[in-house]
C-alpha cells in the first residue's frame, strides 16, 4: 500500500502527469461541446447571437487553423523547455533538473496546449457535415480555446524569463527546503519538544533471534519511508535495524534490515514496501539534497570556466538560511522510539554537525583561494549563529576553525586579513565571545601575516 502511494506520488511529479490528465478532460468537453452543438440545433439556437455560428466549412477552418496554431505554440514551448533544461544542466546542476521540470506552471502550461490540441482535433472528428446541421458553434468554443492558449504562452515567456535567473533557482531551492523542514513529522521544534524518555527497550537483543529482511530487487536505496516503517514496527511490537542507509546499492537477495521481535508471525517481505529502489543514485527529494543542489551551483560558480563568485555567495547566504532553521528544530537520532518511548527503529541519521560540514567542506576547498568566499562562509555562520541558542552558538564558534584552516594565507594581502579579522569579530559577537582571544586566532592560523605586518610598523617607528 505504501508502495502504491509512492508510486503514485512519483507519478505526479513526473512531466506527464498534469498533461495527460488535461487530455483526458478537454476529451469529455469536446464531447459536450459536440452534444451542445447539436441540441442547440435542436432548438433553433435559443436566446444566443448569431454571430457565435458558422457553417461547416468555415467551422472547419477556424478549427483546424486554431488546432495547427495551438500545435506551433505547443512545439515552440517544448523548445523553450529543452534550452532551459540545456542550461540547467551545464550552468547550474544535474540535479537542479528536477526543479524546472518538477514546477507546477511549466506543467500546467505544457498540459493546457496539449489539452487545446486535444480538444480542436476530437472537434473536428466529431464534426460532419452529413448530419444535415446548417449553423455550428463548435468553433465559437475553439476560438475562446485559443485565446486563452494566446494568453497562457505569454505567460510562458514570462515564467521562463524569471526561472532562467538563477537567483530565482536558489531562492526556489531553499524554499522547498524549508518547507520539508516545516512539515516533516521527523522535525520538531525544539521549544515543542515534550519531555519523553526514550530508553525504554520492551525487548532483549540478546533472547530475541533477528530475523533479517532481504531485498528482492536490485538498486539504489532512494528514501525510507520512517512513519509507516514506525507504525508497522508498533503494531507488530518489534524493532528494525536498518542494515543499509540511502544512497547505497542493494544487490537482490541482499539483507536490508533487522527484526527482533518475540512474535513469531512477523512476515519479513512486507517491510520491504517501507522502502524505495531506483537506478539512480539521488534520494527522494529531502534537505541533504537541497543543500547538495546549492553547493554544486556555487562550486561550478566559483570554477575558472565560469568565474562567477556572486552567485556562490548568494549560494552560501541561502545555505545558511536553511541550516539556521534546520538547527532551530530536533533532529531525528539514531534511535528512534514510538510514543511511549520505546525503541521501535534503529538507522544512522546526519546530526547538525554533519550538515555543516557537508554544507561548507567543498566550498572550503574549492573557495580558499577568494577572499570574498571565504568571508560568506563566515557570514553565513554568523547568521546560523544569530538565531539560535547555545548549544548551536558553540557547535559554530568550533566549527569556523575548520574554515580558517582551509584558507591560503599566501595568496592573501593584508587588507584581505583585516577584512577576515572583521568577519571573525562579528562571528564571535554572535555567538555571545565579545572577549575571545584574538592574538591566539592570529598565531594558530596566519602567524606569518601578521609577523610581516608587526616588522613592518616596527621599521615605521623607527
Amino acid at each position: 500500500m505504501h508502495l502504491n502511494v509512492h508510486i503514485l506520488k512519483k507519478a505526479q511529479k513526473s512531466f506527464w502527469f498534469i498533461p495527460l490528465v488535461f487530455s483526458l478532460i478537454s476529451l469529455v468537453l469536446a464531447l459536450v461541446t459536440f452534444s451542445f452543438d447539436w441540441w442547440l440545433s435542436k432548438h433553433d439556437y435559443p436566446l444566443l447571437p448569431k454571430v457565435l455560428f458558422a457553417n461547416f466549412d468555415l467551422s472547419m477552418t477556424i478549427i483546424s487553423t486554431i488546432a495547427s496554431s495551438i500545435m506551433t505554440m505547443t512545439t515552440i514551448t517544448f523548445s523553450t523547455i529543452m534550452v532551459v533544461l540545456t542550461t540547467f544542466l551545464s550552468q547550474y546542476s544535474p540535479r537542479t533538473l528536477q526543479n524546472f521540470i518538477n514546477d507546477r506552471p511549466t506543467q500546467r502550461v505544457l498540459a493546457i496546449f496539449v489539452s487545446g490540441v486535444v480538444y480542436c482535433i476530437t472537434l473536428l472528428i466529431l464534426l460532419k457535415d452529413e448530419s444535415g446541421q446548417e449553423l455550428f458553434i463548435s468553433a465559437a468554443f475553439a476560438a475562446i480555446v485559443a485565446i486563452i492558449c494566446l494568453f497562457v504562452f505569454v505567460y510562458f515567456v514570462h515564467h521562463v524569463s524569471n526561472w532562467v535567473k538563477v537567483s530565482n533557482l536558489i531562492h526556489n531551492i531553499t524554499i522547498k527546503t524549508n518547507h520539508k523542514i516545516e512539515n516533516s513529522p521527523l522535525y520538531r521544534k525544539k521549544d515543542k519538544l515534550e519531555s519523553t524518555h526514550t530508553g525504554i527497550d520492551p525487548l532483549s537483543f540478546e533472547d530475541t533471534e533477528a530475523c533479517y529482511v532481504y531485498s528482492n530487487e536490485s538498486g539504489y536505496l532512494q528514501h525510507i519511508e520512517i512513519e509507516g516503517l514506525l507504525h508497522r514496527a508498533v503494531s507488530n511490537d518489534c524493532i528494525v535495524c536498518m542494515i543499509k542507509t540511502p544512497g547505497e546499492y542493494l544487490l537482490e537477495g541482499t539483507a536490508a534490515m533487522t527484526i527482533w521481535s518475540e512474535e513469531d508471525d512477523i512476515k519479513p517481505e512486507e517491510y520491504l514496501n517501507f522502502i524505495v529502489l531506483g537506478p539512480d543514485k539521488e534520494p527522494i527529494e529531502d534537505i541533504d539534497l537541497g543543500i547538495r543542489k546549492l553547493v554544486e551551483i556555487a562550486l561550478r560558480a566559483i570554477s575558472p570556466a565560469i568565474n562567477d563568485p556572486n552567485t556562490a555567495k548568494n549560494c552560501i547566504e541561502e545555505i545558511g538560511i536553511i541550516l539556521s532553521k534546520l538547527a532551530r528544530h530536533k533532529l531525528p537520532g539514531s534511535h528512534i522510539a514510538d510514543e511511549e518511548g520505546n525503541i521501535r527503529i534503529i538507522l544512522e541519521q546526519p546530526d547538525f554537525e554533519d550538515y555543516l560540514y557537508q554544507s561548507f567542506y567543498q566550498l572550503r576547498h574549492y573557495g580558499k583561494h577568494d577572499i570574498s568566499v571565504i568571508a560568506e562562509m563566515l557570514r553565513s555562520l554568523r547568521m546560523i549563529a544569530e538565531n539560535n541558542k547555545k548549544d548551536v552558538k558553540k557547535i559554530i564558534w568550533t566549527f569556523k576553525d575548520y574554515i580558517l584552516e582551509g584558507i591560503d594565507y599566501d595568496s592573501l594581502q593584508n587588507l584581505d586579513m583585516k577584512f577576515l579579522m572583521k568577519h571573525l569579530e562579528e562571528l564571535a559577537s554572535s555567538c555571545g565571545l565579545p572577549d575571545w582571544d584574538r592574538d591566539a586566532v592570529r598565531n594558530s592560523f596566519f602567524p606569518n601575516k601578521y609577523k610581516t605586518e608587526d616588522a613592518n610598523q616596527t621599521v615605521e617607528n623607527n
